[in-house]
């Protein structure tokens, strides 16, 4: 288990994994690869008050902790040099900020990005946790302002991007004072902090001044008195005599005063208002998404202007009376912000895991199961591989643990759903010859598919303008979703076996299950001559004038009374004997046993004479359904003629499920990640007028 002062290597505070907001996560975890507030603030206290150099190396993690750990640094009494060897990401990249000096090594990378997180809830809940973000970003992107001499307007662009910077660009941008091993370049001086070095020049050279003689103002400035300016003007100068600084420094460097005497000379000064202006709106900008959610009070925005709190002091309280405010949400754990990094990673390893080879997965080309809890897990040479695996299989430090599962059981899960829901859409429905568009029912209770109809036949208008009324009824059908499923586990044994064929096999297995689901339950309806709710009667049923009173096989003859019959249905209500709807015929589905008859009366032939002609050879599609047969309860003589512009069947999905779906339980067992797979579909006979049929012969 480690101690705080585990984090103390040769004198140095080494800070290096995953950021946690508690360490007893870490040990929870049985990770050793993180820190957290209270073991930086312990292990300074055993360092001492003097000067610090802490090597960071960090991914992120909690964001909050990032900003308590940067506090904690930037109170330090003597100071701390940071130095990132490796990376400085995300949360990492916050407490960077707190440097006196900073330093990349020739080979760090700097990321900067927003944060991010997760809420379950309503949608009022859901965006009063988007205003929190933002004002969490705009907070944030204050301290990276005030380290890189940059507006906060600017931070937000970068941080929006999530930008990537190596060492060069991170000098360069402000974000960062040198590199490592290059002196040059490591002396950049910490007037990036307040100002841009143009911006400086242009200001004192506006009062007749030279840049080196600016210089010369400041040579006790962190690193500045490294830096070596070359001038063309080799007599020598008398020193300015001491006067007030050209900007504000922290108190423990003072400007060291002139040793001689020297003419004053007219150095510009801040506009003091101008800065309190700044001041004032950037508290207020931060503020707003705080005072609109009920989190701060104005007393308390009011406060902090009255006292003279800085920017950046403003927003580290607004983030720790965010964090005392924080109200739960309606899910099992609180919604807040956990994390601050992006789904880059996750969205890799899903997409390698499913064999994609661009974008996020090309990093992690060639993954296996077993590599990637592994790596999860922070994979250590010589450690057990068992015991790795399983640690993996806990992990909790990205999106997952946020759902209270490990990250292990929510990537493996999504590569479940998305092979899952690709293998569903490539599996034709067959049951989509009897039904229309799909309807959406918002709960498991009884929807109705509801016709409207009656007399809409335009009757002639009289002299004084009277138009006579239509007659309006309609009929409603009954339909329920229903829902179905089974439990999948992915066992510690199939990942110690390194099981890939899983996430083909079980996807694809349950998108069949999904596929014959559907099926079963429309072409039972269909094949059984199910009743409809709104008469009482079969589907098929002679007073609907759509069942053939004499059994015949396919034929000319057959199919033509078939049409006729379909031809002759009348609209929906309407009472007058000629108020045909014209309904065509254009599929002919048959059983199993009747495929060869059907394909051979479609075919097109030149008959020996003209009784031959099949004149219905061009204008029906055969389709053959095992569903119909007597293997399934059925019949191996009927067929059916349906009109697509009319179908039987009315089929729904739950809103929000139009596909199968796989969900991961709750839970954190490290032998076993268990799944739900659920489909939730529905299906009833709802319309007589568009099919027909002949029980055959």
């Amino acid at each position: 288990m480690m101690k705080a002062s585990d984090l103390i290597v040769g004198g140095e505070l080494i800070l290096s994994g995953t950021v946690l907001l508690d360490d007893y996560a870490g040990y929870m975890l049985e990770s050793d690869i993180f820190f957290a507030p209270r073991m930086v603030r312990e292990a300074l206290q055993i360092m001492g008050e003097g000067p610090v150099t802490v090597r960071l190396n960090s991914g992120g993690g909690h964001v909050w902790a990032g900003e308590q750990i940067r506090a904690i640094l930037a109170a330090h009494p003597g100071g701390a040099t940071i130095v990132v060897e490796g990376l400085a990401a995300s949360a990492a990249s916050l407490l960077l900020m707190a440097g006196t000096k900073r330093v990349m090594s020739q080979g760090s990378q700097l990321m900067i990005h927003d944060p991010s997180g997760f809420v379950f809830g309503t949608e009022a809940e859901m965006r009063r946790e988007a205003d929190v973000i933002g004002a969490s970003a705009n907070t944030y992107a204050a301290v990276y302002a005030s380290a890189s001499g940059k507006t906060s307007d600017e931070v937000r662009e970068i941080m929006k991007a999530e930008t990537w910077y190596g060492p060069e660009e991170a000098v360069a941008q402000g974000f960062a004072d040198g590199i490592a091993g290059e002196d040059s370049t490591a002396a950049t001086s910490s007037l990036t902090r307040f100002a841009t070095m143009e911006a400086a020049r242009a200001a004192f050279m506006s009062a007749g001044a030279s840049f080196e003689q600016l210089l010369s103002r400041v040579p006790q400035m962190p690193n500045v008195k490294e830096a070596t300016m070359t001038t063309p003007n080799t007599q020598t100068q008398a020193p300015p005599a001491p006067q007030a600084p050209l900007m504000s420094t922290p108190p423990q460097t003072p400007l060291a005063p002139a040793p001689q005497p020297a003419p004053r000379m007219a150095t510009p000064q801040p506009d003091p208002v101008a800065a309190e202006r700044a001041r004032v709106k950037g508290i207020r900008e931060m503020a707003a998404p705080f005072l609109s959610s009920g989190r701060l009070m104005q007393a308390d925005i009011d406060a902090l202007i009255d006292d003279g709190t800085a920017l950046v002091d403003a927003g580290t309280r607004f983030m720790a009376q965010m964090a005392s405010a924080e109200a739960p949400s309606r899910s099992h754990s609180p919604a807040r912000i956990t994390r601050d990094e992006t789904d880059t990673r996750m969205e890799g390893m899903i997409g390698a895991l499913m064999k994609k080879t661009d974008g996020p997965a090309a990093e992690y080309r060639g993954l296996r199961i077993k590599r990637m809890a592994m790596d999860l897990g922070g994979a250590t040479r010589g450690y057990d591989e068992a015991a790795q695996v399983k640690r993996g299989m806990m992990a909790t430090t990205m999106t997952g643990g946020a759902l209270g599962v490990s990250d292990f059981a929510y990537i493996t899960t999504e590569v479940m759903k998305r092979t899952l829901l690709a293998a569903y859409q490539r599996r034709a429905a067959s049951w989509q010859l009897v039904t229309g568009a799909p309807i959406s029912a918002a709960d498991f209770r009884e929807l109705h598919a509801v016709r409207f109809g009656g007399d809409f036949q335009l009757k002639p208008v009289g002299e004084n303008g009277e138009y006579k009324q239509a007659r309006l009824v309609d009929e409603a059908e009954g339909l329920k979703v229903e829902r179905r499923g089974r439990t999948i586990n992915l066992t510690f044994e199939s990942v110690i076996n390194d099981d890939m064929g899983a996430f083909q096999r079980i996807p694809t297995e349950f998108a069949t299950a999904a596929r014959l689901m559907e099926s079963s339950m429309v072409w039972t309806l269909f094949r059984n001559n199910a009743k409809l709710k709104s008469d009482g009667k079969a589907l098929f049923h002679a007073d609907h004038g759509n069942l053939a009173g004499t059994a015949a096989a396919i034929s000319v003859a057959s199919i033509a009374a078939a049409r006729k019959a379909m031809w002759e249905q009348r609209a929906f209500g309407s009472k007058d004997s000629d108020d045909f709807l014209s309904i065509e015929a254009d599929r002919l589905i048959v059983p199993p046993a009747l495929e060869m008859v059907a394909g051979q009366f479609i075919t097109t032939i030149t008959p020996a004479k003209t009784a031959d002609v099949n004149p219905f050879s061009n204008s029906l599609t055969p389709s053959t359904v095992g569903h119909l047969g007597a293997a399934a309860g059925g019949s191996d003589t009927a067929w059916y003629l349906v009109s697509s512009d009319m179908p039987p069947i009315q089929h729904a999905y739950l809103e929000g499920y139009e596909a199968p779906t796989v969900e991961t339980l709750d839970g954190m067992n490290p032998d076993v990640v268990t799944m739900n797979a659920r489909h939730i579909f529905g299906a009833a006979a709802v319309e007589y007028r568009g099919t027909y049929k002949n029980a055959g012969a």
